[in-house]
């Protein structure tokens, strides 16, 4: 039966490779759109994933990293006696309008950091460091932002809410969902920047003691805390990351296109089969005349729909990580992580065993003695 079936396939390439294609269209449409939904959201929680707190504590309705609410300061010290905590830090995520060199205005994200760690600060850093950023008036800019400031160089200033900072440092990478400039600075100078009330910051970040368990610790700042919300990493980024896909629908949106490529795809495998077999039905009447069951024949046809998924499988992978590696853009980054890929696999070879189900139809009805007849 085997030899059978890539004998069939083989003797007739056209058909064969039509399937493949539809493999290898489905494959790399899931995807470039789930590494493209994964980048986007990985976005949605930049300044979570790329700090190292053990805990983050917001105000009570905070729900999104960067849409923060202030907090006074003074809570921090119904923290700092709880027998786990190793240090806690101010953290301020605020919002500005900059004045560029030409005139044009700009909203900008301001962030700013505890000056003795610099927890939460900028990453990525292609000139400058996070010690430049305590100078007096300093804020660092990323290149992806180089065309909305107008082109800044290092060293020159800008205006926000009508205070000076000076740019000291430049960052690669560092784009937010909704792609307003990031500039990191000291807690001191983002307080000014952003006109936040003395003695009010955004969140604490809480570093723990080694070995302690993070899930109690948040239940103790909890009930120390009770008007505020308290999260472990993971659950503040995916709180984050809950809100865009919420507030924008992009989960709708990728999960539309994305079932939309696996139904062309489950049609040009089913298609080119079913006219594969509607072109050897002669050949299916032999083997049942000869005495194959309907099991046999279905086998048939499971190899030829799981030999077009595996070759299709295999080139689709092999473009996508090819994509994977050239591709690079900040603006709408693409995560081609292992799971996606073996899931992607995963539901191909479903789809080879659903497109085979029509042509079984078909052939299962063929009567034997059409063999006979001529």
């Amino acid at each position: 039966m085997l030899s059978f079936a890539l004998k069939t396939l083989a003797s007739d390439r056209g058909k064969f490779f039509t399937g493949v294609a539809g493999v290898v269209f489905a494959l790399v449409l899931m995807n470039i759109q789930g590494g493209l939904y994964l980048g986007l959201m990985s976005k949605a929680s930049l300044l979570v994933d790329h700090c190292d707190a053990d805990l983050w504590v917001g105000q009570k309705r905070v729900d999104n990293v960067d849409l923060a609410r202030d907090i006074p300061e003074i809570w921090m010290n119904r923290i700092r006696a709880l027998p786990d905590i190793d240090r806690v830090e101010a953290y301020i995520v605020g919002k500005g309008t900059a004045t560029l060199k030409g005139g044009r205005l700009e909203d900008v994200w301001i962030v700013g950091s505890h000056p003795r760690s610099m927890l939460g600060t900028a990453w990525g850093f292609i000139s400058g460091s996070p010690e430049s950023l305590k100078r007096p008036d300093a804020v660092s800019f990323d290149e992806v932002d180089l065309k909305k400031l107008e082109n800044p160089r290092v060293g020159e200033w800008l205006e926000v809410n009508g205070h000076r900072a000076r740019l000291v440092a430049q960052t690669k990478g560092i784009t937010g969902f909704i792609t307003m400039p990031y500039l990191f600075t000291t807690l001191e100078t983002a307080r000014r920047l952003s006109d936040m009330r003395p003695g009010f910051c955004s969140f604490f970040l809480v570093r723990a003691v080694p070995g302690c368990d993070k899930e109690r610790l948040a239940a103790q700042v909890r009930r120390r805390l009770p008007n505020a919300a308290v999260f472990t990493p993971p659950e503040f980024a995916r709180i984050s990351q809950d809100y865009w896909m919420e507030r924008t629908g992009i989960g709708i949106s990728f999960g539309a296109s994305t079932c939309l490529g696996l139904l062309v795809g489950l049609m040009m495998v089913g298609q080119s089969l079913y006219a594969l077999a509607l072109d050897h039905l002669a050949e299916f009447a032999t083997l049942k005349a000869m005495g194959a069951d309907d099991s046999q024949v279905c086998r048939v046809i499971l190899i030829q729909s799981l030999t077009m998924a595996g070759i299709g499988a295999l080139v689709g992978v092999l473009i996508v990580l090819a994509v994977g590696k050239l591709w690079y853009s900040p603006l709408a980054p693409l995560e081609i992580r292992p799971s996606l890929l073996l899931g992607s696999t995963l539901v191909i070879a479903v789809i080879g065993l659903a497109a085979s189900l029509l042509p079984y139809l078909r052939i299962r009805r063929i009567d034997p003695a059409v063999v006979l007849q001529g």
